[in-house]
């Protein structure tokens, strides 16, 4: 994607410094590095779960509580026994 700015020469200047900072070859090469910063730093603020989107509501709205292991465990073995049985058919 193509993007065009149009800086004051106040923040060009600006630019320039950073670039020669940064030891980048072009000023492309800097903002998509500030764009990253930027980026990084704001989803340093953000939980693991909510920088992959939340919890699945579909997992929240369960009739079974499975936070313990032996739960879950049991839950899955009744999902293979039935799957398991639909193939027998």
């Amino acid at each position: 994607m193509t993007l065009i700015i149009k800086l004051a020469d106040q923040e060009q200047r600006r630019l320039e410094v950073i670039a020669i900072a940064l030891k980048a070859e072009n000023q492309s090469d800097v903002v998509r590095t500030l764009i990253n910063e930027k980026f990084e730093k704001l989803q340093a603020d953000k939980t693991l779960v909510e920088r992959r989107g939340g919890h699945p509501q579909h997992l929240l709205q369960g009739s079974i509580v499975l936070s313990e292991s032996k739960d879950r465990k049991s839950f899955i073995a009744k999902k293979m026994e039935s799957k398991t049985a639909k193939r027998a058919r």
